[in-house]
């Protein structure tokens, strides 16, 4: 079990970070994504595996004037 956003999913072995987004239902490209408080680049989310556990945040990248 995983929390993501504050939402428990099933957790499987090799879900990848990007996995997690798609489940989450993310279509955003500008994200900033940490596991267990550690930052995911963007070229990674492919194949970054989320441990058993872990917990995830995802907040859209704005900008603004």
């Amino acid at each position: 079990m995983i929390t993501a956003k504050g939402k428990q999913l099933d957790w499987h072995e090799g879900m990848t970070v990007q996995e997690v987004l798609k489940r989450l239902g993310y279509a955003f490209p500008l994200l900033l994504v940490t596991v267990n408080g550690e930052l995911v680049k963007k070229a990674a989310w492919e194949s970054f595996a989320v441990p058993d556990g872990a917990s995830i945040e995802v907040r859209p990248v704005v900008a603004g004037g």
